[in-house]
């Protein structure tokens, strides 16, 4: 699924697994622009793990930007306060048809590769 979106806000941290590695996570607050909002607002947070997270500058080029973002999954989970919180997990984000995290682009080709 793909979402038509802009960028609010992000960050990107690096948290430490179980097993004691490093795992990159990026958090973007996106507004959701696409055709099927209508006049709604939605905002959405979405969480890019691993190599769909984005480095510092990769986050800076998109802040504020109209971009397209492959949504993974999706689940919805209950909270502690007796609400209904929305995962998204992303993928891959287009700026002007063009892939933004380097990272994942290059372990996409990798793995075609082989």
């Amino acid at each position: 699924m793909q979402m038509n979106a802009k960028v609010l806000a992000g960050t990107t941290q690096i948290l430490s697994t179980k097993k004691g590695t490093q795992l990159e996570k990026t958090r973007l607050k996106v507004l959701d622009t696409g055709g099927e909002v209508a006049s709604d607002v939605q905002v959405y947070w979405i969480d890019f793990i691993g190599d769909a997270a984005l480095s510092e500058d990769e986050l800076a080029s998109i802040n504020h930007e109209e971009v397209v973002i492959e949504i993974r999954r999706v689940s919805a989970t209950a909270g502690r306060d007796g609400r209904a919180y929305l995962n998204i997990s992303g993928g891959l984000i287009l700026l002007g048809s063009m892939p933004v995290q380097s990272k994942l682009v290059a372990a996409t080709t990798s793995k075609k590769s082989k």
